[in-house]
């Protein structure tokens, strides 16, 4: 029964597209079930064309004469302009706070001073801490030499306030 089934099935499948080209193709849709689609919206305001000549005509004014061009070459130059384009142009508004510098930037100014002016000679950086906040608070340690062979640490703290440092300090 299946051998069956499936030679039928492959026969109609194999001879379907040369019976095709004997029947017409269906229609989309059956008279009664035809889909009506309402008529298009006018739009919902005249464009400022339209309501230029709208204005000029109920003057009287007649389409084609010099009277009528002086016209809407009045109501054009009268119109206002335009809004300008997103984004607008600052205006009045909260104005913005000081800028801010970057943790980043703020651990290597701080890194920078410190290493101009060194009290004991530098070994290496051994800690580096940014604390934000409204002031950024910079903290340093470096590894220094404090007397011949002896090892020790020099702590420095940088503040900054506005983008600026306002502070540097480390014990001598």
């Amino acid at each position: 029964m299946k051998l069956l089934l499936s030679a039928v099935t492959a026969v109609l499948i194999t001879s379907a597209p040369a019976l095709a080209q004997y029947y017409p193709p269906p229609a989309p849709y059956p008279p009664p079930y035809a889909p009506s689609y309402p008529a298009p919206y006018p739009p919902p305001y005249p464009t400022p064309d339209q309501a230029d000549d709208a204005k000029c005509r109920s003057w009287g004014l007649v389409p084609g004469t010099r009277a009528y061009s002086d016209c809407r070459i009045t109501l054009d130059q009268n119109r206002p302009p335009p809004p300008p384009p997103y984004p607008y142009p600052p205006g009045p508004g909260p104005r913005p706070g000081p800028v801010e510098i970057s943790d980043r930037d703020a651990g290597n100014y701080c890194e920078k001073a410190a290493r101009t002016a060194p009290a004991y000679p530098i070994v290496k950086l051994a800690a580096k801490v940014v604390l934000p906040g409204r002031e950024k608070v910079v903290k340093l340690s470096f590894s220094v030499i404090k007397s011949p062979g002896q090892l020790g640490f020099w702590n420095v703290e940088c503040r900054f306030r506005g983008g600026k440092m306002t502070s540097f300090s480390g014990p001598r």
